[in-house]
């Protein structure tokens, strides 16, 4: 009796063990974000896939340079998920790429080496391919596109892998919609999710990067500093933050852990590089834990980036505030967007052709006055747009942004030595 028990005793020793060798139980999955985006593209499908059994230790977002047309990511990417497989014990991932991403994880899977490491692929409003993935078109593949996708409107069916044509989504939806997580689990899976919804969570952690706007290179020695915010006003609750982190190498800064029905200021500088300046972060309040919580700084001078952003103004006696969209673009006539008041999902800054995910608003013409107009650097870009308004910047105010009935208040910050101010829709 007793050597049975000793023996059993062994055998569940043995059990755990493995188990902690092996620290997943699904295949993990990378996700490749598209042209002038990040790892948060995949911020709300991460917390879908976590809200139906996945550990976050199972997903995982490749950022790369995406202003970048001479170096080919592929090899960072390889790298990135050679780490994956040896960080969770893994034989294979799930390969997820959006826009130029399904592109770049397209060609990653033509060489055998690369596919081998690749159990299923998905493509997300990627160009119309000739077949499935992998060498010689063997590899389980999805492709999902919207027939009202304005950015990229070279896709389509491809021959020999599983299709879905999605409406009335815009080239961003692509990756983040309902139905698109809703196909993926059930592809990855041969289950459908038990939810749709992000569900709440009781403690809340959230992480992240910091890294360039556009250019995603990590910063070693970034500054994030977190503030509890009113949720009102957007004016801080104290003097002092809640929490600050310096960022690694990777730009890897938290854990943080977060109140539930809580606005908060994300702060973000390096104090090693004289003319980054600060850029402040309003989101809205978390239901579960976070990994992809970006903040993007200002790039290095010298870079394509850095020439795009020094039109920002940098004077005191006025604000520069932007408007982000992480999960949709701002559609005229479909979409809501007020900044103080005002609509700006009009067909000058929302037209459903540029898909606007970014607006930038502040005073370009230098009369201290709010003309509503478009402001031309703008224009060379998708995603992007421009407003000229005037915010001041002599007394302290709130610069309400409302989207679609959801509001983010932000402070009127000086430009030129407390930064630029952005509210974050999820």
């Amino acid at each position: 009796m007793v050597r049975k028990l000793f023996i059993l005793i062994v055998v569940s020793i043995v059990i755990i063990a493995c188990k902690k060798e092996n620290s997943t139980s699904k295949t993990p999955i990378v996700f490749v974000h598209g042209f002038l985006a990040a790892g948060d593209t995949y911020e709300k499908q991460v917390k879908r896939f976590a809200s139906n059994g996945y550990s976050l230790d199972e997903l995982y977002a490749f950022d790369y340079n995406t202003l970048d047309v001479i170096n080919n990511p592929e090899n960072s990417l390889d790298k990135f998920i050679d780490d994956v497989l040896a960080k969770t014990k893994a034989r294979k991932i799930n390969l997820v790429g959006h826009s130029r991403g399904a592109i770049l994880v397209y060609d990653y899977c033509k060489k055998y080496e690369q596919s081998k490491k690749v159990e299923n692929l998905v493509l997300l409003a990627g160009l119309k391919q000739g077949g499935a993935g992998g060498q010689s078109g063997n590899l389980p593949t999805l492709n999902i596109y919207s027939a009202d996708d304005k950015i990229m409107t070279f896709g389509g069916d491809i021959r020999g892998v599983k299709n879905l044509r999605l409406f009335k989504k815009d080239h961003y939806e692509v990756a983040t919609c309902e139905a698109t997580f809703e196909t993926i689990f059930q592809f990855l899976n041969k289950i459908k999710p038990s939810t749709l919804d992000i569900v709440e969570e009781d403690k809340i952690i959230l992480s992240g990067k910091a890294v360039s706007f556009g250019e995603n290179i990590p910063q070693a020695g970034t500054i994030v500093e977190v503030f509890e915010v009113n949720t009102n006003t957007g004016y801080r609750i104290n003097s002092k933050p809640n929490a600050i982190f310096t960022t690694d190498a990777a730009g890897h800064w938290g854990d943080f852990e977060a109140k539930k029905s809580t606005h908060y200021e994300f702060v973000v500088y390096n104090p090693s590089v004289p003319k980054n300046r600060k850029v402040h972060y309003y989101r809205e309040p978390f239901l579960r834990s976070d990994q992809l919580v970006y903040l993007r700084s200002f790039p290095e001078d010298g870079s394509l980036a850095s020439m795009f952003l020094a039109s920002l103004p940098q004077d005191d006696d006025k604000s520069v505030v932007a408007f982000f969209g992480a999960s949709q673009s701002v559609v005229s006539g479909r979409d809501v967007l007020k900044v103080n008041g005002y609509n700006y999902s009009n067909n000058i800054f929302a037209t459903e052709s540029n898909t606007t995910i970014a607006l930038f608003m502040y005073d370009d013409n230098k009369n201290n006055r709010t003309d509503n107009s478009s402001i031309p650097s703008f224009a060379l870009f998708p995603f992007l747009k421009g407003a000229d308004v005037y915010f001041q910047t002599q007394t302290p105010e709130t610069i309400l942004f409302e989207l679609n009935g959801r509001k983010i208040p932000v402070y009127n910050w000086k430009s030129k030595t407390e930064g630029v101010g952005v509210a974050v829709f999820e």
